[in-house]
């Protein structure tokens, strides 16, 4: 049965991406947050699912004792090792159509600090698992605003938010080639604009101001675009930065 683990899970596309990997009855679904006996979403999916296909572990992926002991959790639970991770945790706490004149220095600094910390941590964490796995595949969610060849047509959308992805995008990038090495597969996707997630809703009325830049995806969509994303990952296309469609984006 393939393996999945997911971080922010607790709400919003996480919570989406649990729900559609659930779907298929094959699948072994690990969903973490920090709290996820107070995810009203992972409890309803538990009560679903008490087959032993979904496992629910807290996990702060700013912590680094937190990861370690999950990894220690989920070897259990996976003698043969994890085959997909998906790293979905993020932050958006800059404010999403602040100008650069602005942005708050500390709210700027944690924005950018976060993604590259918390997938550092997790990534390294888990490769042990990965690595030991059959499909070896690691998905990073991202944001098609960190890519350098768009920003231009996005002005004074999620400032903070870009510059943290685009950090993040070189990370994954950077990060690829070493893990190709040992056969692992990396890559990061834009899940699309979901506005009935926290994040997604903070930026309507930019969206509501340029209605040719961006469309409304569900959350449903949305995971099962991701999803396809991550099955279509081989060695060839790893280092890729995809779109939840399967199109490839400019870094």
């Amino acid at each position: 049965m393939p393996s999945y683990l997911v971080t922010g899970a607790g709400r919003g596309l996480g919570l989406g991406f649990v729900t559609n990997l659930l779907r298929n009855k094959g699948n072994i679904v690990i969903a973490t947050a920090r709290d996820t006996a107070a995810s009203s979403g992972l409890q309803e999916l538990k009560t679903r699912n008490d087959n032993g296909r979904l496992i629910l572990i807290d996990l702060d992926v700013s912590n680094a004792e937190s990861v370690s002991k999950t990894v220690e959790e989920v070897a259990k639970v996976l003698p043969d090792g994890l085959d997909n991770l998906i790293s979905n945790a993020g932050v958006s706490t800059s404010g999403p159509l602040k100008t650069f004149d602005e942005l708050d220095l500390d709210e700027f600094r944690q924005e950018v600090d976060f993604p590259i910390t918390t997938t550092l941590l997790v990534v390294r964490g888990f490769l042990p698992l990965v690595h030991k796995s059959k499909e070896k595949k690691i998905l990073v969610i991202s944001s098609i605003i960190g890519s350098l060849t768009i920003a231009p047509n996005v002005l004074d959308l999620g400032n903070g938010y870009a510059v943290a992805r685009a950090a993040l995008n070189m990370l994954v990038r950077k990060w690829s080639m070493p893990l190709k090495a040992k056969d692992i597969v990396i890559a990061v996707v834009h899940p699309g604009w979901v506005d009935s997630t926290e994040m997604g809703s903070s930026i309507v009325a930019w969206v509501d101001k340029n209605p040719d830049r961006m469309l409304s995806i569900t959350v449903e969509q949305s995971a099962a675009g991701v999803t396809k994303v991550l099955h279509d990952l081989n060695i060839e296309n790893t280092g890729s930065f995809f779109n939840y469609d399967g199109i490839q984006l400019p870094w």
